[in-house]
Parts: C-alpha cells; structure tokens; sequence
C-alpha cells in the first residue's frame, strides 16, 4: 500500500510539472495534437499506477518525451505558418453574411442542430442575430452579430469613460497576494491603511481588489 502511495505521489507531481510547462492553454483550450498529448499522458500515467511491477521511470521519461515533442511542435507552429495550418487546422466561417454555408457544416461535420446547440452555449437563441459565425480550431465558436442586435458600447454612444484597468486581488483570504499587489502598484502599507480605514481586519477580508485609478472593493467574512 505504501508503495502504491508513493508511487501515485510521483506521477501526480509529474503530470502536474508536465501540464505547467506545457502552458496553461492546456487547460481550457486544446489544440487537437495538444488534446492526443493530454489523453496520452492521462493513459501513461495511469498504467504504472494500477500495475506496481512497472517501473517507474519508464513512465516518467515517456512522459517527459511526448511533452518535450509538444514544446518543440509548438516552437515550430510559431515559426511556420503552413506547419501550423497542418497541424491546428484553420477557423471555418459556418454563417456568413447572416447566411448558413451548409457546404462549411458538410466539410465539419456538423449538423444544423449542433450548430443551434452552440450558439445557444453563447445565449444566442435566434439564429437571423447572427451576422458571422466561425468555429476556431479548437473547437470552440466565435459569433459577431448583426448591428441591429449588438449591444451598444461607448463608442457608439460617443461616451469617453476612464480606462481603471483590471482589478487586482491584493487580499484573498485574508492573505496579501504579493505578484498581483505589484501589478496593482501599490504596497503593503496601502492595504494596512486602506484596512484600518475601513475598520477591516485583514483575517477577516475574504478578497480585496484594486484598480490603477485607486478604487478599491473589499468583500468582508460574514457580509
């Protein structure tokens, strides 16, 4: 039993390095070889898991291979646009125009119902909204619609708003979170002042946000 601990400890800090080096693209939007390495890996992993009289390493240098060969496919995607469309394949416009290409559908695959079913995954439930429509390479759809049904932007409302930035989660359970404070810009002292302010004990700050322009959110235990 100990053994098979151990061992399941090994494979799980090396799938985890493996995934991490791979790149958090991974995670939620796989490439069709990326998706082959993931699966792969998966099944490697697993074998010595379920059968103790494997030996370890040949699992973790297989694992490390297919890993180092999806690094150096990713290298070469970036420097060769044609290796690239090879590999990943190339976005298909499946609505253009407002019209359905029945012909792209065909070439994907996909039904007519597969693709209501994906536009409703977008809350799109009429399909004349839609002015373009184009399934990426990794499966997902991208959707434009129609001007008439486009909600409105300050732009269009020849609004000028101030550009705040992205908050940033100085405080997560009641715990500074040194990286996003200096991205925020700001300091420890900020958030003691900004806390004794406010009369908040940083234990009891489930998450605290800043935004360049100095707005600051704090979310309380309990409120």
């Amino acid at each position: 039993m100990a053994v098979t601990i151990i061992r399941a400890f090994i494979l799980y800090a090396v799938v985890i390095l493996l995934l991490r080096l791979m790149g958090k693209r991974q995670i939620g939007e796989l490439q069709p070889a990326e998706f082959v390495i993931t699966m792969l890996i998966s099944e490697i992993a697993a074998i010595p898991m379920q059968d103790n009289r494997t030996p370890i390493i040949n699992s973790v240098i297989a694992l490390f291979i297919l890993v180092s060969l999806e690094i150096i496919v990713s290298v070469i995607n970036l420097k060769s646009v044609k290796i690239r469309g090879l590999i990943e394949g190339h976005p298909v416009i499946v609505i253009r125009n407002g019209a359905v290409d029945m012909e792209a559908l065909s070439k994907l695959r996909i039904t007519l119902n597969d693709l209501l079913a994906a536009l409703r995954q977008k809350n799109i439930f009429d399909i004349t909204s839609v002015s373009y429509a184009v399934f990426e390479t990794n499966g997902q759809i991208s959707v434009l619609l129609k001007p008439q049904y486009a909600n409105s932007t300050a732009k269009d409302l020849k609004l000028s708003p101030p550009d705040n930035g992205m908050p940033f989660a100085v405080v997560c359970d009641g715990e500074i979170i040194k990286n996003a404070l200096n991205e925020s810009g700001k300091n420890e002292q900020f958030i003691k002042d900004t806390l004794l302010k406010n009369n908040v004990p940083l234990d009891k700050v489930i998450i605290m946000t800043v935004d360049k322009s100095g707005k600051v959110t704090i979310l309380k235990k309990g409120s």
